[in-house]
């Protein structure tokens, strides 16, 4: 193997697993000299598989589940092994957890000088003013290859599909969602999709209400539940290109990849409009056609329902009549273009921090 060799913690996402080129190698689910490196790599699994003389840099991503003292301690060991390290601070709030525990991680980072990586200029600006760093900013990129089959712009007369795909999270309001569709007169020939991650005994318990509500709607049979292990990037896709609208039902959000995901593959989200999801929109130029927003920032409450139902049934009429994005051949040479700005500054970014020899 030669190049830069680099291990992601983890290396699940689309995000991780596209960085790699000719000169950047990704080590993550494949076998060097005997080990087989598994896809998600934790800070403790490096920690027992040690000496490091298969990787270059380590590659910080999701790190809400980490332990801080296991965290402190893989850092202190990369820095003595020469390991150079990079963290991309997907969330400046926390999608799971608590945010004091957050804030101590990202303060770890910041006090250990480790380079940041954010998605947005919003984002970076926070971590400006909250830690003093100065973080790159590298936009997210294309979450499906470009050239992946998107939602058909000859459509067929019926009803109009939502979709909403993933983890059940705190940040996203599911529940409420539920319930307006299930009993909104003007969305009947309407269907949702939900493609969820396998549940844990403790998502059980963090989001009993929404498995109660799901529960509660089944009998719909426009309701249609699938439950899988890990949803594979073909799932995924495919579920995206037999869909029309893509909810994205935010209660925060630093970032969104699914929305990235949406203007891959001709889909028209309907998103709440928080964090730095209209800087994503903007990084795009004319490329794409602004999601169906709705405002859940105001505090306002009791009118949140309202907002989203407006914005479902809005979405549901522009189907109804006819919408599909933009120009997708023009957006998908913008997104190669944007691959190899993004190759470039993470390259960069690797050979800047790294301490160690690459072969």
């Amino acid at each position: 193997m030669t190049g830069i060799r680099v291990v992601h913690v983890p290396g699940r996402t689309p995000y991780a697993r596209k960085l790699r080129d000719a000169t950047v190698q990704i080590v993550n689910a494949t076998t060097v000299d005997g080990l087989e490196v598994p896809r998600d790599v934790t800070p403790g699994w490096l920690l027992g598989h040690r000496p490091w003389d298969w990787f270059d840099v380590v590659h910080l991503h999701h790190l809400d589940f980490e332990p801080l003292t296991q965290l402190r301690l893989a850092l202190v060991e990369y820095e003595r092994a020469q390991k150079g390290v990079v963290a991309t601070v997907h969330d400046t709030s926390p999608v799971f957890g608590n945010v004091v525990t957050h804030r101590r991680r990202l303060r770890l980072l910041a006090d250990r000088r480790v380079p940041m990586v954010c998605l947005t200029g919003r984002s970076a600006a926070e971590l400006r003013q909250g830690f003093g760093v100065r973080p790159m900013v590298v936009p997210h990129g294309y979450v499906a290859v470009p050239g992946t089959p998107t939602r058909s712009e000859q459509r067929q007369p019926g009803p109009t599909r939502f979709l909403l795909y993933g983890s059940l999270r705190r940040n996203r309001d599911v529940e409420i969602l539920l319930h307006c569709w299930r009993f909104a007169s003007r969305l009947r020939n309407t269907t949702l999709r939900l493609l969820l991650r396998a549940p844990s005994r403790v998502s059980l318990a963090d989001d009993s209400g929404v498995w109660k509500a799901i529960r509660d709607h089944a009998a719909d049979p426009r309701l249609m539940v699938d439950v899988v292990p890990y949803p594979t990037d073909d799932e995924v896709n495919q579920a995206m290109a037999d869909t029309d609208c893509l909810m994205l039902p935010y209660r925060w959000a630093s970032h969104s990849g699914q929305l990235e995901h949406a203007f891959d593959l001709g889909v028209l989200p309907v998103a709440s409009q928080t964090g730095s999801l209209t800087d994503q929109v903007l990084l795009h130029g004319g490329y794409v056609d602004p999601p169906i927003w709705f405002d859940w920032t105001d505090g306002a409450q009791f009118t949140y329902g309202e907002r989203l139902l407006t914005a479902m049934q809005q979405a549901h009429r522009m189907i109804q009549t006819g919408w599909h994005a933009r120009d997708g051949e023009a957006f998908r040479a913008h997104r190669v273009q944007e691959h190899a700005s993004v190759m470039e500054a993470h390259r960069d970014l690797y050979q800047c921090n790294l301490q160690g020899n690459v072969r």
